[in-house]
């Protein structure tokens, strides 16, 4: 019976393999033959393929910046890699693009907002697409809306993440902390200090060369600390030119000294080209219980981005990148251009004139007529026609040529500076006459109120005093005057 029934099998499968069929019922079983399912490309690290750009793996920290209306405009700054920050970069820009939009800017995706470490409000996409070749970074960019709370109302520059990658928010967003007294007043100390240990020029005016100086919290300490950026001729803002210097750095609040350095950054733009750094914002992106500073870097004609932070309990730079700057042509090849433009497009110059001399004077002949007998008339004539041969020519003494007028003016022209010292030598000799004269006038006149003072004082007193000499003359009259009589001599006959 057991060979009977593998035989009957066997007979069934010979069967089927014959006829070639697909579905075969076989005492109430039913058999079927499916052919497998095409293979699928299966997803993994390398799925990019070696050719492609890598794409971020980690959290992305975003910069987005406030518009009209509500909307705003979204910039990717680096990916999140530990304690630094990791840039993007790209070989093929449309490709890249492509799919970094198409995994983390997709219309209607939602990104956390961050100011002063807070959160404080949404962003939802709308629109992504790649900028233009002339663009660097180039970065996709975003447009979309934003939902902001009541702590966000006057602030134009936010730092955004993803909502997947944004830590719940725990409590309200506190107020970022405002400079106090004792920072602007130990900033500049702090800066000049720092200046002086690398011989570099002071400021004239410590306020106005302090261009920013941003508080910000710190975690264990009681007070905030704060970043300041001091400029030496120049402005916190692109443009201008390599003619300056700047000195960023970061001070930590200390108990008895009030505040220390702690990360010191000086840019000579002779030797560096303009290197100003103005803090965006903080926040701790990183998740490592300190906040990390965006600064944004202007140069004379572009800017980049760069991050601070602490690594192992020390400041330092975790990021910074800025586009190839296009060459700037040597001073030698811009004139031999300008040269070579000029030899293309102006005519051959003139050739230089000969200068013009005095023209020589004519030989002196005399014409000695041969001796003859002569009449008194015909040597009257003779007089007259050689005394015309010696007098010059009128019109050869007039045609004088011009350049060596010009010349011997010129000659004889004085200088600009003995001019110039001249005129500036009798103005000042006229000022101070006229000064002299109306200091002179103004003494003469102060005397002669004086005496007028006098003597109308004086003839006042007078007549005052007159009545009063009058009056005594008078009563010294009317008194009656007693006559004595001399005493008689004594004498013998006297009784």
């Amino acid at each position: 019976m057991r060979a009977s029934a593998s035989f009957r099998l066997a007979a069934c499968l010979i069967v089927i393999a014959a006829s070639g069929c697909d579905n075969v019922q076989w005492g109430g079983a039913e058999l079927a033959i499916v052919p497998p399912p095409p293979k699928t490309q299966e997803r993994s690290g390398d799925a990019d393929g070696p050719d492609e750009d890598r794409l971020p793996e980690g959290p992305v920290l975003y910069l987005v910046r406030a518009g009209a209306g509500g909307t705003a405009t979204l910039l990717p700054i680096a990916e999140i890699s530990g304690d630094t920050l990791r840039r993007l970069d790209a070989t093929d820009w449309e490709r890249y693009g492509t799919r970094f939009i198409a995994e983390h800017l997709r219309p209607g995706t939602e990104l956390a907002l961050y100011r002063a470490g807070g959160r404080v409000g949404t962003f939802i996409t709308q629109a992504a697409e790649v900028p233009p070749a002339a663009v660097c970074p180039r970065v996709p960019r975003a447009t979309g809306t934003l939902e902001l709370g009541p702590a966000a109302a006057d602030a134009t520059e936010f730092l955004a993440l993803a909502k997947a990658d944004a830590p719940p928010p725990t409590a309200p967003a506190a107020s970022a902390p405002e400079p106090t007294r004792a920072m602007q007043v130990l900033a500049p100390n702090l800066a000049e200090r720092l200046l002086r240990a690398r011989s570099a020029p002071l400021p004239n005016n410590w306020r106005r060369a302090m261009a920013q100086l941003v508080p910000f919290p710190l975690a264990g300490a009681a007070d905030p600390a704060f970043a300041a950026t001091f400029l030496i001729g120049d402005t916190l803002g692109p443009g201008l030119d390599d003619d300056g210097s700047s000195l960023f750095f970061i001070a930590m609040p200390q108990a008895q000294a009030g505040y220390v350095p702690a990360h010191a950054e000086y840019n000579e733009y002779a030797s560096t080209g303009k290197v100003a750094p103005r803090v965006v914002d903080y926040l701790d992106w990183d998740r490592d219980g300190q906040p990390e500073l965006l600064l944004e870097v202007y140069g004379t004609s572009d800017a980049w981005f760069a991050a601070v932070g602490q690594v192992n309990g020390e400041w330092r730079t975790t990021f910074q990148h800025r586009c190839a700057r296009p060459a700037t042509p040597s001073a030698d090849s811009a004139a031999a251009r300008a040269a070579t433009r000029r030899a293309s497009s102006e005519p051959p110059p003139a050739a230089a004139q000969p200068r013009q001399t005095r023209p020589a004077a004519r030989p002196r002949t005399t014409q000695t007529p041969p001796r003859q007998e002569t009449t008194p008339g015909r040597q009257e004539a003779t007089r007259q026609e050689a005394t015309r041969q010696e007098t010059p020519s009128r019109q050869d003494t007039a045609r004088r040529p011009e350049p060596q007028r010009a010349d011997t003016a010129r000659q004889n022209a004085p200088p600009r500076d003995t001019l110039r010292r001249d005129t500036l030598r009798q103005g000042a000799v006229q000022r101070d006459t006229a000064r002299r004269d109306t200091l002179r006038q103004g003494a003469a006149q102060r005397d002669t109120a004086r005496r007028d003072t006098l003597r109308r004082d004086t003839l006042s007193l007078r007549a005052s005093a007159t009545p009063t000499l009058r009056g005594r003359d008078e009563s010294a009259a009317a008194a009656p005057v007693a006559v004595t009589s001399p005493p008689a001599p004594r004498g013998r006959g006297a009784a």
